[in-house]
């Protein structure tokens, strides 16, 4: 007979488990849809929502709104660091002196920005679909 202390870190490890899956899944998928010039800038977030849907349908245990934020948290940061480098830091200064902030100020709120947008639509997907759990 399992105690509630070993039904509890079972859970917790397969939560931990699900949450890295998914994190490694939400990863290259912003990016792929990031990288399609043809759609707007916010459509991963349907992406997203779509993916949160199928975690629901697979019932993986997933914390969808941490595992969503630091996913679109590090790809937008990620992605901003790049255009920084490649373009000499020009815009990103420009940006932080039209905001009275410095250009590292700019890349970190646009990541918190990328982050909130993943995080919910991550939420938003896998609540859209109810599990039958009882």
């Amino acid at each position: 007979m399992e105690t509630d202390k070993q039904i509890t870190t079972d859970n917790m490890s397969k939560t931990t488990l699900d949450s890295i899956k998914a994190f490694c899944c939400l990863v290259p998928l912003i990016l792929l849809v990031r990288m399609t010039d043809s759609i707007p800038w916010w459509s991963f977030v349907v992406v997203v929502g779509f993916f949160g849907a199928f975690i629901s349908i697979r019932k993986w245990s997933v914390a969808a709104f941490g595992t969503g934020f630091l996913a679109g948290m590090l790809v937008w940061v990620a992605a901003n660091i790049y255009f920084h480098i490649a373009l000499g830091g020009s815009v990103f200064n420009r940006i932080g002196l039209t905001l009275s902030v410095p250009g590292p100020v700019v890349i970190l709120i646009s990541g918190i920005i990328g982050g909130l947008l993943t995080g919910l639509a991550l939420f938003t997907g896998k609540a859209a679909i109810k599990r039958g759990d009882a």
